[in-house]
């Protein structure tokens, strides 16, 4: 079980973000990520050494179930068409 030190409050919804769970977002009630409709993503942050500081993050929501989540992401993930210049 998780604590609350390990999540972070979302404003916009009354749900946390895990901060322990680290995926690409996919429903998992409907198990694809085919209806997700992403509410937010903030990007990782890296030390001037390139290594990771801090983790992306993302919130959701599928709208076919209408289940709403937020976690943080994989490094490597961004959003389709997401470009940092």
């Amino acid at each position: 079980m998780t604590t609350a030190a390990n999540h972070r409050h979302f404003p916009h919804h009354s749900l946390t973000v895990d901060t322990e769970y680290v995926g690409k977002p996919n429903c998992e009630k409907c198990g694809t990520d085919e209806f997700i409709y992403l509410e937010s993503f903030i990007p990782p942050k890296y030390r001037h050494d390139g290594t990771v500081r801090t983790l992306g993050e993302v919130a959701y929501t599928c709208t076919r179930c209408e289940d709403f989540s937020a976690h943080s992401v994989p490094s490597s993930w961004a959003p389709p068409g997401w470009y940092l210049g």
